[in-house]
């Protein structure tokens, strides 16, 4: 907001006499600029000045401002004006009128050191008046008085034009102070404004001794296509829609929207994520409204390769951005949180582990240890090796690792279950010795109880202390809803699992959720809501065999047993050993509701499974 006595009064309405004149008045950006010590350098060599001058005004009327989107007003013998419909335009073109003058000396063979002709400018944002020939107002009076205060080479604006840029992404700004003006009464607030430096950030540096866990994604406000400024703030519905539901997701680092709203508009938007706000994915696009409904154009791309990850066209009612939980917002992010997080992982699964950035190698190993291919459950642990070389301190890929012996007994993989159950138990431990709080750590050490040395008591304490470290952690939830069910406690066992799912809309396990949350609706005797999540999880993983079991398991209890039939035949062609007494023997729930265990086992038997 302008700073009383800044503006000059140009918000007023315009005069009577004006208005009678039919001129129009709009907001836009003036750059004066003055040749500095004109007269001297016209007493030396009139000539010589005058010819690099007319070379310097021709060479910026073509192509220096109209390649900042300006028009040129009008060309002095010593000056010129021009106007702007933004201030980072302004700017922008005054550097490089700096710097073509410079150009304009350097190529002038007889220019010696006291002919060297510079530039200063000066800068304001205001309401103007316009006809064929002229601008007119007192902000561009303003403009004009600005420039006095600007040294050789340098560029002063007023703040109605910082205000609209963001310190060290536009400019090196620096404020100084109220100055006084000739024929202004009130001091006026200007800044001096610089090319920003090369080493300027406008968030603190990443930390180079440990690197992120999460890939950080920058969501910037959507244009509007048809150029409409007055809907501008439609665009930044979108974002906030998107950035809200993203924020959900633990896999994910997101930049919060004030930051990136500097970035709206801006060619060199994926430059600046990268670089000033260290995201390596940026969420752009634009939109167009029309009858109420907005069409919305959207896409995610690498910022360091430039490739497009992602795109889409979406569309609902306005109104819709309005909502706390927006459908169009849940799409756009639903949608292309998947699609990074799949980058990700198909990174991690061709490129050789040394060339990976921690984030690829955590999401890698989550997902790859979590499918049904020994090959993959191998790279998975070579990645969470690899993750603890480079985070010795961190305790999350101590935890993994420990899930990892967890999932090898799961699968049947291997020779030994109660070593691997012991080295759980280990690796669980060293990530309680690095952070004592740590909530998947808490978590891990649960399911290793639970599922591998079958103590659901211990088990359940366990979760229970995790959600006291961090009540909205979703493994947890998850697995405290599974030991409800092992317990037969359908009730509590769906409401855990279905509390978990909220949690993790965008977990790139949201397959797993899915999987164990339909074996919990099982318990509850929700047994449609289990083929729902089963159908759903087997969309997003075909190869995750427990899911088959849940599903025919659901199928059959609910009387439909042909389909629950062919589920058993997919089911087999994973696990082709696969039989009712193999089931029992892995379910942790015998002891404690073996009467539940043996109804389950009695679907399976009705739908096929080999006893």
């Amino acid at each position: 907001m302008a700073e009383p006595g800044t503006m000059l009064g140009i918000d007023a309405q315009a005069p009577a006499d004006l208005l009678r004149l039919g001129l129009p008045r709009s907001q836009k950006v003036v750059l004066v600029l003055d040749l500095v010590e004109s007269v001297r350098l016209m007493n030396l060599d009139e000539a010589g000045t005058v010819a690099r001058w007319h070379d310097f005004v021709l060479r910026a009327q073509r192509h220096a401002i109209p390649g900042h989107g300006g028009r040129l007003v009008k060309s002095l013998g010593d000056g010129l004006m021009v106007e702007f419909e933004r201030p980072g335009d302004a700017v922008n073109a005054a550097f490089a009128l700096h710097g073509l003058m410079k150009e304009v000396n350097t190529g002038s063979t007889d220019t010696t050191p006291e002919l060297q002709m510079q530039l200063r400018a000066g800068i304001n944002s205001s309401y103007v008046y316009t006809d064929q020939i002229d601008i007119y107002g007192a902000g561009v009076n303003l403009a004009a008085r600005l420039v006095t205060l600007a040294g050789p080479e340098e560029t002063v604006v007023s703040t109605s034009v910082r205000d609209g840029l963001t310190d060290g992404l536009d400019a090196d700004v620096e404020d100084m102070g109220g100055c006084f003006l000739r024929h202004i009464d009130q001091p006026v607030r200007a800044y001096r404004v610089r090319p920003r430096g090369a080493a300027k950030v406008l968030a603190p540096a990443l930390e180079t001794t440990q690197p992120s866990l999460q890939p950080t994604i920058a969501v910037i406000p959507f244009a509007s296509r048809g150029g409409d400024t007055e809907l501008f703030a439609i665009g930044e519905l979108i974002a906030d829609a998107v950035i809200h539901q993203l924020g959900k997701s633990g896999a994910l680092r997101v930049v919060s929207r004030l930051s990136t709203t500097a970035l709206r508009g801006r060619a060199s938007a994926a430059d600046d994520a990268q670089v000033h706000l260290g995201a390596g994915y940026v969420l752009s696009g634009s939109y167009v409204v029309h009858n109420g409904r907005v069409m919305v154009f959207a896409e995610l791309a690498d910022s360091a390769t430039r490739h497009v990850v992602w795109t889409d066209r979406l569309q609902a009612d306005v109104q819709d951005l309005l909502q706390t939980d927006s459908e169009i917002g849940n799409a756009i992010s639903g949608a292309a949180a998947g699609a990074l997080l799949s980058s990700e992982v198909h990174k991690a699964t061709v490129q050789p582990l040394p060339n990976l950035q921690s984030y690829s190698l955590m999401l890698g190993a989550i997902t790859l240890m979590h499918r049904a291919t020994s090959e993959e459950f191998r790279r998975s642990r070579d990645m969470l090796d690899r993750l603890h070389e480079l985070h010795g301190r961190h305790a999350q890929p101590l935890a993994w690792l420990g899930m990892w012996y967890v999932l090898r007994v799961a699968q049947g993989w291997s020779n030994d279950p109660e070593r691997d159950a012991n080295e759980a138990l280990s690796y669980c431990e060293r990530a309680l010795g690095r952070d004592s709080r740590s909530a998947l750590a808490i978590a891990v050490t649960g399911q290793v109880h639970g599922y591998l040395k079958k103590d659901l008591h211990t088990a359940a304490r366990m979760y229970e202390d995790a959600l006291v470290v961090n009540p909205n952690e979703p493994l947890a939830w998850l697995w405290m809803g599974m030991t409800a069910a092992f317990r037969g406690e359908g009730p509590a066992a769906s409401d855990a699992t279905e509390r978990a799912l909220v949690l993790s809309p965008l977990d790139p396990l949201r397959y797993y959720y899915q999987s164990l949350a339909a074996s919990a609706s099982i318990a509850a005797g929700r047994y449609e809501r289990a083929i729902e999540l089963a159908s759903a999880s087997l969309r997003a993983n075909r190869i995750h065999s427990s899911t088959y079991r849940a599903l025919a398991i659901a199928q059959s209890l609910c009387g439909k047993v042909d389909d629950a039939r062919v589920t058993v035949r997919q089911l087999l062609t994973l696990e082709p050993q696969f039989t009712v007494r193999s089931f029992l023997a892995r379910y942790p729930g015998q002891e404690q509701a073996r009467s539940y265990a043996e109804m389950l086992a009695d679907a399976l038997r009705a739908a096929g499974l080999p006893p």
